[in-house]
């Protein structure tokens, strides 16, 4: 314990009690903190000279013009300003440090001020956060250093600044400019060319700050945004889901696509369901009834955004010149939505791509896509008719039909208008003249130059129809028919976004195609064969008489508990009628019950099933 006669430890070479421990309340690391914050503020009141001042002015304009797309005037301001007198012109720091070393009689201030003589850029990654400061290794050098969090940055993401060496009760720490900027950790591409920049030696600052410009995305997010990324991040942290391509794509999705709701909790659910249908949570499993509870939403909330996400992704892989070869990991690999009637996110997509269709550069693009979403103005009869048709999709009744004739009086080819119309015609004949006819006009626009022809939305009332002919083939029990139909969609699209892999195994086996039927479940991915696809196994099995009967007996419990909804309906053993306009798939309920049931019914090998 220090006497109040003892000299003062701060080393100032006083008395303990007429420095500081005139006041016994005071902390003294409170008093060095004080007196360096106070340097700190006297330089940047009076460290430059008018000389200097004004070389300083000079360079402004340079980088407001570099810079404004990603920050505001006052920030782009202080990165200048910093980088001026801690880079460029360190010389004026140093000379700045040097007076004031030689007014200061505290040792323990001494030494950090000879430390802060030589400030420098740092790319670090953020290890830790505790109690507000950060453990961060830097990305060039791969030191581990403490920092004070103040930028509320969070572990994963990366800081980006000019920052000294420090002491604090004697530990050594880095003392960050005001200046610090923290990306984001999905933007690692940024942060490689931040660390080859400063493994080269930096020459000029501003083309530092350029790379952040070209680079990388606009930062900048409303409070909307923040509150999704924070539930996006936070179930991440949570599940311990280490992929930075999850946040990398809710990132991208809210920057460029309008969405209008009401709560953030939906959004993120959405995204992170689609996240998991990516594959990106790896070997995290996670139903998307738990998604959808653990952000406080409901599963059909948790759909519609998860299909707006997923149409996003799909859209960009398929347009991205640097995509030649998609992976199946960045494609969804069970389908939830099935349906004859288009998703409910595909006019949304329609009309923007007619938005955008005529922007002359990318900057006009960019202005487009972030104005609210308006309802597109159609110029052309074909266009009129596709909005009347996207409007049928989402009626019944008296209105479907009324639409679709108005659709197809603007436009008589219209695939849509021809494909809802064969749903009001009473004769197979009419019916299958009015698929034929969107069957033509489909062959005849459709553009297979897309990694990914799904992704571009023209393609797909050519896809719709080739499912709805296939589907209406097999109500009529024209398998092979049927198969041809179902065959040409996997060939164009064999990422099959429709599901059109089902109705083709069941139609291989109401034709007794047993062989191609077991050929081909056995290409499918594992998550099928213990949802679906398993009622297909028993089938097969069934059909070879490989069953023993205590097996007969574990595949009816699997049955029954699988989805009561199916046994339900196996009982009553119904006529299905025609294949649903749309189905939205989980395990176990009634949308999955009727879907098994349309696909088994008929065969001879269900009646095991229940009997």
């Amino acid at each position: 314990m220090v006497g109040r006669n003892d000299p003062c430890p701060c080393g100032s070479g006083k008395k303990y009690k007429k420095c500081c421990g005139r006041e016994e309340t005071v902390d003294l690391q409170q008093v060095i903190d004080a007196e360096l914050e106070s340097v700190l503020v006297d330089f940047a009141e009076q460290g430059l000279e008018p000389k200097e001042f004004h070389q300083l002015t000079q360079r402004l304009s340079s980088w407001h013009s570099a810079l404004a797309k990603v920050f505001d005037r006052d920030t782009i301001e202080a990165l200048a300003f910093e980088a001026f007198i801690f880079h460029d012109r360190s010389d004026i720091w140093r000379n700045y440090i040097a007076r004031k070393m030689k007014t200061q009689k505290r040792q323990r201030i001494l030494d950090v001020l000879a430390l802060w003589e030589e400030p420098f850029y740092l790319i670090a990654e953020v290890q830790e956060v505790e109690n507000g400061i950060l453990q961060i290794r830097d990305k060039v050098t791969g030191d581990i250093h403490q920092m004070k969090n103040i930028t509320d940055a969070k572990a994963g993401e990366w800081i980006f600044g000019i920052v000294m060496h420090s002491l604090r009760d004697g530990q050594p720490i880095l003392q960050p400019a005001e200046g610090l900027i923290t990306i984001p950790a999905f933007q690692q591409s940024v942060v490689e060319k931040l660390a080859a920049r400063l493994k080269e030696g930096v020459s000029d600052s501003l083309d530092l700050y350029r790379l952040l410009a070209t680079g990388a995305v606009d930062l900048g997010l409303s409070a909307f945004q923040e509150e999704v990324m924070g539930l996006v991040s936070g179930f991440i942290d949570d599940y311990g889901l280490k992929n930075e391509a999850i946040e990398g794509i809710a990132f991208s999705f809210l920057k460029e696509v309008p969405v209008k709701a009401r709560k953030p909790e939906g959004v993120a659910a959405g995204i992170l369901q689609a996240a998991s249908d990516f594959g990106l949570f790896e070997e995290v499993y996670v139903p998307q009834q738990i998604i959808a509870e653990e952000l406080g939403t409901t599963v059909g909330t948790l759909s519609k955004y998860r299909d707006m996400v997923g149409e996003f992704v799909i859209e960009r892989v398929g347009h991205s010149d640097s995509v030649q070869s998609p992976q199946p990991a960045v494609v969804p690999a069970v389908v939830t939505e099935m349906g004859t009637d288009p998703r409910v996110t595909e006019q949304g997509l329609w009309e923007m791509m007619k938005r955008t269709a005529n922007a002359g550069s990318e900057a006009e693009l960019n202005k487009i896509l972030q104005q609210p979403n308006v309802k597109y103005k159609p110029v052309t009869d074909a266009e009129r008719a596709q909005l009347l048709c996207y409007e049928a999709f989402e009626t019944d009744g008296k209105a479907r039909e009324r639409l679709a004739r108005e659709a197809l009086q603007l436009d008589s080819k219209s695939g849509d208008a021809n494909l809802l119309m064969a749903e009001f015609v009473e004769h197979n004949v009419e019916k299958e003249l009015h698929y034929l006819n969107a069957l033509n006009t489909g062959y005849r626009t459709f553009d297979n130059s897309f990694d990914i022809p799904w992704g571009y939305v023209p393609n797909r009332p050519f896809f719709r129809a080739l499912f709805s002919y296939g589907a209406w083939l097999m109500e009529q029990d024209r398998y092979d028919k049927a198969i041809e139909q179902l065959t040409e969609i996997m060939d164009r699209n064999p990422l099959d976004h429709q599901g059109a892999k089902w109705l083709l195994l069941s139609a291989y086996i109401h034709a007794g195609k047993w062989k191609q039927a077991s050929d081909f479940i056995d290409g499918f991915a594992l998550e099928d064969n213990s949802g679906i696809g398993m009622y297909f196994h028993y089938l097969h099995d069934l059909h070879t008489g490989l069953l023993k009967p205590h097996e007969k007996s574990k595949m009816k419990d699997f049955i029954k508990k699988r989805n009561p909804h199916l046994f339900k309906l196996l009982k009553e053993g119904k006529k299905p009628g025609a294949f649903p306009r749309r189905l939205s798939l989980q395990k176990g309920n009634k949308d999955e019950s009727e879907l098994i049931y349309w696909l088994i019914y008929g065969i001879g090998e269900t009646k095991s099933f229940i009997e």
